[in-house]
């Protein structure tokens, strides 16, 4: 004897998986939306500096091959220790050139609700 309806799961994954997303997408809102900015000394622990690239990205369009690149900027990141935790903190190529590990730097950071981790907003000499 055939069914007579499609399978229940055919409505139970899609809602599973939607639920999911939502799930993960509001506790990342709940974590960061809306935090306190807090002013800081912080200590230089490190210096990163990343090359820039390009990204190329090729897509059909009318039967042709389309292909198109993005540019990567260089990316300048210090290490700092900000109330004793470790993070980090992109800055302008003037000041990362200026810096040392070991400076003292004034800093702009939020930390977030539940994972309690420091988002650096601002560094400054």
């Amino acid at each position: 004897m055939a069914s007579s309806g499609p399978n229940p799961l055919v409505y139970v994954v899609p809602a599973v998986a939607l639920a999911g997303a939502l799930l993960y997408y509001g506790y990342g809102a709940a974590d960061r939306l809306g935090l306190e900015t807090h002013h800081t000394e912080a200590r230089v622990t490190g210096k990163q500096f990343a090359q820039g690239s390009t990204t190329y990205n090729t897509k059909i369009v009318a039967g042709r091959a389309w292909t198109e690149g993005t540019q990567n900027p260089d990316f300048h990141v210090i290490g700092l220790e900000v109330e004793g935790e470790a993070t980090g903190g992109a800055v302008s190529p003037q000041l990362y050139e200026s810096l040392q590990t070991g400076d003292r730097v004034q800093v702009e950071y939020q930390r977030t609700r539940f994972s309690k981790q420091i988002l650096v907003t601002d560094v400054r000499r």
